[in-house]
C-alpha cells in the first residue's frame, strides 16, 4: 500500500482529537496499530482501521478510560448519574428481549450489567477523580456492552475493609470470588461475585479492568483468568454475548 494512501500519524491524531504520545501508546497496546513500510519507519494509519475505531466501542470506552485529562464521553454513551444509567439499562432489557439466541436470560444479563454500573455510582460517591459517572454503551448487533468509569477502582475502594491487599490483581479476585461485609459504600462489590458465578453458566463472557489487572471470564471456567493490563484508574467491562 503506498503512503499516499494513508493517514500519517500528525493527522490521525488532528482528526481523533488525541495527542501523538496516545497514538503510540495505543499501538503499542493494540488499541489502534499503525502500517510501517520498514520497521523502525513512521507510522502511518489505514482509513478503513480509523473507520473500524470509531465504530468499536470497546475501544471507544477503553480510549475514555486511558485518556489522562478527558472530557465526558458523547452524550449518546454518557450516564452522569445514576437516574440516566437505570433509564438506559430499562430500554437495554426491552431491547435485549429482540435478540435471538441470547444465551442467557435478558433480565439476568440487564441484572450483571446493572451490577457493574451501580458499583461504579456507589463507590465514588463524592470521589470521583476527574469526570463523575459512567460510559455505557452496547450494540447489540455486535453483541457487546461496555461499561467504564474513572473512578478509584477496586483496590481504594475494598482497602476501606481489607485494608492488606495490595495489588490490583489480588482486589480483583477478592472482588470476584468473596462475599466481602463491611459499610456501605463497600459492601456493595458483594454482587460481583454472583456476576461471576452467571458468567460461567451461561454463554457470556467477561472482561473486566481495574488498575493494571486484567479478569477474562467465560462458560465453564473453574477458575479466575487474571493478567496485567495498561494501568487506569476506575473500572472497565465488556460483556460479549
Amino acid at each position: 500500500m503506498k503512503n499516499d494512501t494513508l493517514l500519517s500519524i500528525g493527522a490521525t491524531a488532528k482528526f481523533l482529537g488525541v495527542s501523538l504520545q496516545t497514538l503510540r501508546r495505543w499501538d503499542n497496546t493494540g488499541i489502534l496499530k499503525s502500517f510501517r513500510v520498514a520497521p523502525r519507519g513512521k507510522r502511518f494509519y489505514k482509513p478503513q482501521d480509523i473507520k473500524i475505531f470509531l465504530h468499536d466501542l470497546p475501544a471507544i470506552g477503553w480510549k475514555w478510560a486511558l485518556e489522562p485529562l478527558p472530557s465526558e464521553p458523547v452524550q449518546d454513551f454518557y450516564c452522569p448519574t445514576s437516574d440516566v444509567f437505570i433509564a438506559r439499562l430499562t430500554r437495554l432489557e426491552n431491547d435485549l428481549q429482540t435478540v435471538a439466541d441470547l444465551g442467557i436470560h435478558h433480565s439476568l444479563l440487564t441484572s450483571m450489567v446493572g451490577e457493574i454500573g451501580d458499583n461504579s455510582y456507589a463507590h465514588n460517591l463524592g470521589n470521583w477523580p476527574d469526570i463523575l459517572g459512567i460510559f455505557f454503551a452496547y450494540d447489540l448487533n455486535k453483541r457487546v456492552i461496555v461499561l467504564a468509569d474513572r473512578g478509584r477502582g477496586i483496590l481504594k475502594t475494598l482497602q476501606f475493609v481489607r485494608p492488606g491487599l495490595s495489588s490490583h490483581a489480588e482486589a480483583l479476585k477478592v472482588a470476584f470470588t468473596e462475599i466481602i461485609s463491611g459499610r456501605f459504600p463497600e459492601r456493595r462489590g458483594n454482587g460481583l461475585k454472583s456476576v461471576a458465578q452467571n458468567i460461567v453458566t451461561s454463554d457470556v463472557r467477561l472482561t473486566f479492568r481495574t488498575g493494571n489487572a486484567e479478569l477474562n471470564l467465560k462458560k465453564e471456567d473453574s477458575a479466575l483468568n487474571i493478567t496485567e493490563c495498561e494501568i487506569f484508574h476506575g473500572c472497565f467491562a465488556v460483556f460479549n454475548f
